[in-house]
């Protein structure tokens, strides 16, 4: 497995409104609303120019409340861009590092697949990683 690169970082905030405003008016971007995600029970605000998505939780159980109880706000994860999801799925767990989640979603109509491996941080170093695979439309 080789990463291509960076997808994009997620920030968890408290405050999802005032945190696009911030990185609007700081870096120029446009943020598309990716709404809410109800699994992680989460509202998400995506950047796919700047590469950054915004994540707000909507309750205590949510793992973002969880970690900014713990943390603060701040980076969250980090994205990276793979040709084989599968294969680079393979190679992880292989390499001892659980795979926490398999996200399979169509970003509104902007891609023909969208889908992401969440690695457990306590396998990478701390940091939360995700293996993504897309094909744009």
């Amino acid at each position: 497995m080789k990463a291509k690169g960076i997808n994009r970082v997620i920030i968890a905030v408290r405050d999802i409104d005032e945190a696009m405003k911030r990185y609007s008016d700081l870096l120029g971007l446009s943020f598309w609303d990716a709404g809410i995600q109800e699994k992680w029970s989460v509202h998400a605000r995506i950047s796919w120019e700047g590469g950054l998505e915004l994540v707000m939780p909507l309750d205590s159980k949510s793992p973002i409340a969880k970690f900014l109880d713990k943390h603060g706000e701040g980076l969250f994860a980090v994205a990276f861009n793979v040709t084989d999801i599968d294969r680079a799925t393979a190679t992880a767990r292989n390499k001892g590092i659980r795979v926490t989640d398999d996200i399979d979603r169509d970003e509104s109509g902007i891609f023909q697949m969208f889908r992401e491996m969440v690695l457990h941080p306590r396998d990478t170093g701390g940091i939360q990683m995700l293996l993504v695979q897309t094909k744009p439309k």
